[in-house]
């Protein structure tokens, strides 16, 4: 009964802190809500995590062993679950063959069938596909697994309508999938998730220094990458839904990035295509955000414990962009969001109690926010940081307290369930 006690004490720390935050934000909150009411979507999703079990052979990095998919759904059954972001790569399910066509890699393809129909049968509702590896030109060689050949040239073009042919085939391989979010974290510094040919990995600043690119060519790949997933995917069904990659961070720079998405779609250049013999475009310009993305997206990691006034003028000041380019009512998935503890018990409190004030100030400020991601299910062993690797509302199965839900999972929980529901299907795989 101990552990039992011990969750109705992290509530009741949980609802005292709420309300603490919620008096001094009705008091002291001079920040009035983004006018982001236009279109107000169904929130009853937006219970959402992400975890990467391993589906296939080929994933060797991000879960511990032990994280099985049979795990990750039954304990997001468990948990109440509603959105899930599964991890995806085009480069674990797709490949090229001896004749340079693009087929599926098999088992993967089915595996993840299989594991996406696990997460429905224990209630999740809303599944969105993340890519972060995209495919290149057959026969064309790479210098680092997140290089993009040069814009504008022949290699670029292939390497778009790839993606085009790649979501094509990903949305008649998945009928029932609707959100896509196609990239992640893309305007992150230093080449980390998008970098020039010749980007060197493990190499040193000014080696790589050539093959960095600007601020405003990320936002150009990025708004082109959306175009031709979206055109790939509408081109099987309509209604499948492009979500924008998330910027890296939510600072000055992840607007600038967000601003200049925006000018790029603006600028009536793209989506950038060949020209024929004529000098003319093979494809139309649009200038509508909504032949790129259907969704907005950030993560909005908070750098300390409890949210603060500056980081909502930060989460606010990203809409704003939207708002200024004429794209009020854009609807919003945050695809991560979380907290590291560092084994550190006395976090693990704290971050029990201050995840719920920040999910609901978000929830109430943004009303066509659809889904928030807690990022993640498990901690992660094999992390190559100590903040990395502790993320996880859950434990590793490889630490001595194998499967133990920390108190962000007992927040969480009674949250979303609510204060009376019973917690005992949490521990169902505690040693």
């Amino acid at each position: 009964m101990k552990k039992y006690f011990l969750g109705i004490l992290t509530v009741l720390a949980l609802f005292i802190t709420m309300s603490v935050a919620s008096c001094k934000n009705n008091d002291d909150d001079p920040i009035s809500p983004t006018d982001s009411t236009e279109v107000v979507v169904d929130q009853s999703n937006i219970f959402g995590l992400q975890e990467q079990p391993k589906v296939c052979a080929n994933i060797t990095a991000g879960s511990d062993n032990g994280v099985t998919p049979e795990v990750v759904a039954n304990l997001c059954g468990a948990l109440g679950v509603k959105s899930f972001r599964v991890l995806m790569n085009l480069s674990w399910v797709l490949e090229f063959d001896s004749n340079g066509e693009l087929v599926f890699r098999q088992p993967n393809i089915q595996n993840f069938k299989d594991y996406i129909a696990l997460l429905r049968q224990h209630g999740v509702s809303k599944i969105v596909l993340t890519n972060t590896q995209y495919m290149y030109p057959y026969g064309v060689a790479r210098s680092w697994w997140r290089s993009v050949p040069d814009i504008g040239t022949e290699h670029y073009f292939q390497f778009m309508e790839l993606i085009e042919k790649s979501y094509k085939m990903i949305a008649e391989e998945f009928p029932d999938i609707t959100y896509y979010e196609v990239g992640n974290e893309l305007s992150a510094p230093n080449g980390i998730n998008l970098c020039k040919e010749g980007f060197v990995g493990g190499g040193t600043t000014d080696q790589n220094a050539p093959y960095i690119f600007t601020t405003e060519e990320q936002a150009k790949i990025t708004a082109d990458i959306c175009y031709y997933a979206k055109k790939g995917l509408k081109s099987v069904n309509t209604n499948d839904k492009v979500v924008a990659p998330a910027p890296y961070k939510i600072d000055t720079l992840a607007r600038n990035y967000l601003n200049s998405i925006y000018d790029q779609i603006k600028s009536g250049v793209l989506p950038s295509c060949r020209l024929n013999s004529l000098k003319e475009r093979e494809i139309s310009s649009s200038t509508d955000p909504s032949d790129y993305f259907n969704y907005l997206n950030w993560h909005p990691y908070t750098s300390g414990g409890a949210y603060t006034l500056e980081w909502l003028r930060q989460n606010d000041a990203l809409y704003q962009v939207a708002v200024d380019h004429g794209d009020t009512g854009r609807k919003i998935m945050m695809t991560e969001f979380g907290y590291y503890d560092s084994y550190l018990e006395r976090r693990e409190v704290l971050i029990g109690n201050v995840c719920i004030p920040a999910i609901q100030v978000l929830t109430e400020k943004f009303k066509t926010l659809e889904a928030i991601f807690m990022f993640k299910m498990f901690n992660s062993t094999t992390s190559s940081s100590v903040s990395e690797a502790t993320y996880g509302i859950f434990d590793s199965p490889l630490q001595t307290t194998a499967f133990r839900p920390k108190p962000i999972a007992l927040s969480l929980f009674f949250h979303y369930n609510g204060v009376y529901a019973n917690p005992d299907s949490l521990y169902k795989y505690m040693k």
